[in-house]
């Protein structure tokens, strides 16, 4: 479900209002802009930057739009840099953050948020990487000491049933690419095995096969190959087949050129005038939409949310755009009161004289933003819970 966002900023104008903006001269000589991505729609004729230019001290970085009459604007806060993806868009922020998590969408010319799930070649299933952090207690044979750890997430979504799910999380290195129709190739450290494995993961019946010991280096998927270096001290490249699954060591590096040949990154395309200068160029509000993957009904209060995902088997449910929409008082607590000196938080949400308290036991914490689970909605007395996935 989409929702086109009218809040107080006004960040919805018209086409005929963005083409009245003109840049203003300077007087003074400008700094020169470095222009780190660009991108021009075919239908409007609108090109678009992502700039940075040096102002004193500091950088100011931008995104810019030239209208086909030759003016200049940039885009409101936050939005300073885009990134093109594979999927057509331009990537505008991270995407560790379900509520900041924001694309701009070229067919409708608009800034979206989004969960950026990168799909299946059949469609049915998408992945996406997030990342926390969250403490690691020294109460393992491997742990001595309590410390922080970044956590690497890997989120996969049913696009038949709307359900999220983390199916993977690590501290380690991993990485995933689809192969075939709904068939993931994962290649990361194993835990179990202590060692680097490349493996296949099938998210239709949740099993993982190992195809060998290793680490992925590159792949040909039009040849069914992979590119490897064994768990060994001489990192000696080798391929692997997809189709056979026999290996051999890579004859040279020119056998590797023409194996996995590398297509050369295309440079910013850009022609800017030479006295602009960032801060002072008009601003222009792009039109906002909000995706959301789930409707909440608590006791026939219905609220959307940007995700509802499952972990462990436990629902999570962001706790912001609840206690926004329902009024709950969410109160940070004294860290001594959880009885557990070494916990990271401690919260208290209270709903109409009922209270639930939230710490990393009971609840989940990404990009600093609070989950609660539905246990603990009933605690705040809610005795109907509803979660509903929309479906695109």
């Amino acid at each position: 479900m989409t929702k086109t966002w009218r809040g107080p900023l006004r960040m919805v104008i018209t086409a005929s209002m963005l083409l009245a903006f003109v840049s203003p001269l300077t007087a003074h000589a400008a700094e020169e802009i470095y222009v780190y991505d660009s991108y021009t729609s075919k239908s409007s004729g609108v090109r678009l930057y992502s700039v940075s230019q040096v102002d004193g001290d500091k950088y100011i970085n931008a995104v810019i739009a030239r209208q086909p009459d030759g003016t200049y604007a940039k885009w409101q806060e936050p939005f300073q840099y885009f990134r093109k993806n594979d999927k057509g868009m331009l990537q505008l922020t991270g995407k560790d953050d379900p509520e900041q998590a924001y694309m701009y969408d070229t067919q409708s010319q608009s800034i979206v948020r989004q969960s950026d799930y990168t799909l299946s070649p059949d469609g049915r299933w998408g992945i996406l990487e997030r990342s926390r952090y969250a403490r690691v207690p020294a109460n393992t044979s491997d742990t001595l000491y309590e410390y922080t750890a970044k956590f690497n997430d890997q989120y996969l979504r049913n696009t038949a049933t709307g359900k999220v799910s983390v199916y993977h999380s690590t501290t380690s290195y991993y990485h995933a690419l689809w192969i075939n129709h709904h068939t993931l190739l994962e290649s990361g450290y194993n835990e179990a095995a202590r060692q680097n494995v490349i493996s296949t993961y099938d998210p239709s019946t949740g099993k993982r096969h190992e195809l060998l010991k290793g680490t992925l280096n590159n792949w040909n998927l039009t040849k069914g190959i992979l590119q490897y270096v064994k768990n060994e001290p001489k990192r000696q490249p080798w391929i692997y087949s997809l189709k056979d699954g026999s290996s051999r060591l890579v004859k040279d590096s020119s056998e590797l050129e023409v194996l996995f040949p590398v297509s050369p990154s295309p440079k910013p395309e850009a022609s800017l005038p030479q006295d602009m200068v960032l801060k002072d160029l008009p601003v222009m509000e792009m039109p906002i939409t909000l995706a959301y993957e789930y409707n909440v009904n608590l006791d026939g209060a219905s609220v959307d949310v940007s995700t509802i995902f499952s972990k462990g088997g436990q629902d999570w449910i962001p706790v912001k755009p609840l206690a926004a929409a329902l009024g709950w008082k969410l109160e940070v607590m004294n860290i001594t009161q959880t009885g557990d000196p070494s916990a990271a938080y401690i919260y208290k949400i209270t709903n109409n004289g009922r209270a639930a308290v939230l710490t990393p036991v009971n609840s989940f914490n990404l990009a600093s933003r609070l989950y609660i689970a539905p246990a603990q909605l009933k605690e705040l007395g809610y005795k109907s819970i509803k979660l509903t996935p929309y479906l695109k």
